[in-house]
């Protein structure tokens, strides 16, 4: 993963919250004498943490300080997954956060073992129900990628977009015009015409299929991607016809992976 695709761009709101630490001088003096206690150690420990370090999980700044999972309300657990890449499942969970505001209405928690990593999901204002966007996480190439909700409507339906750990950032993943790559889905006819996100040959297929409901022929159109990072670029399409769909009505997330 590249350190130039760490550089975030939120869906809807682009804010920051950021605090001052004010430290005494004598503290800081004490520090750097370097005290028996392991203070100064300690001290760079805790500032690591708060940054993220190098690599380590790191909270969107527009989300509340020390934000976890178990903050979340109207929350739903996704199946565990290595998102960090140290051989070891680590929490999946979205939901609602009741002190974010309208910087962080909701958020994506990851929580590993090394720490916490949380994007703030603006488009957010409810959650959708985890049988109709069922979300979950899949190995694409290198990187390991979650697929959840972004913008949810009970009138319509909403957006599923893409996130990755770039650096220790929650970061969403872009198509080629730099925006964060989603797709829609409806709630009307049953979940609406089938398509799916899915893995293939080492990169990323998204397909669509729709027909005149008439009982006509069936069109499938199949988009392959390759991800480099949080970076999605598009390496071909290819559209078909058959008298049947093969995927059932509904949006299906990493059903091969």
């Amino acid at each position: 993963m590249t350190a130039t695709s760490a550089r975030r761009r939120p869906f809807r709101v682009a804010a920051a919250v950021t605090g001052l630490l004010t430290v005494p001088l004598l503290a800081t003096a004490c520090a750097d004498q370097g005290g028996d206690d392991g203070s100064s150690a300690s001290s760079a420990d805790s500032s690591g943490a708060e940054s993220g370090g190098e690599g380590r999980p790191m909270i969107d700044p527009a989300c509340p300080d020390g934000l976890t999972a178990d903050d979340l309300t109207e929350g739903v657990d996704y199946p565990a997954a290595d998102v960090d890449g140290d051989g070891e499942p680590d929490s999946i969970s979205l939901g609602m956060v009741t002190a974010g505001g309208a910087e962080c209405p909701a958020a994506l928690v990851v929580t590993t073992a090394t720490g916490t990593a949380a994007a703030a999901v603006t488009g957010l204002q409810a959650v959708p129900p985890k049988a109709f966007i069922p979300g979950g996480a899949a190995q694409v190439g290198d990187d390991q990628v979650i697929a959840a909700p972004v913008s949810w409507s009970l009138r319509g339906g909403g957006e599923v977009g893409l996130f990755t750990l770039v650096d220790g950032v929650l970061t969403p993943v872009e198509d080629g015009s730099g925006q964060p790559w989603t797709v829609v889905a409806t709630v009307d006819d049953a979940g609406g015409m089938p398509q799916s996100i899915d893995c293939s040959d080492g990169g990323l297929t998204h397909v669509e299929m729709s027909s005149d409901g008439l009982g006509g022929p069936v069109h499938e159109r199949v988009v392959h991607y390759t991800l480099d990072g949080a970076q999605l670029t598009k390496e071909g399409a290819a559209s078909s016809t058959s008298d049947e769909a093969e995927l059932a009505r509904g949006l299906h997330i990493f059903p091969s992976c």
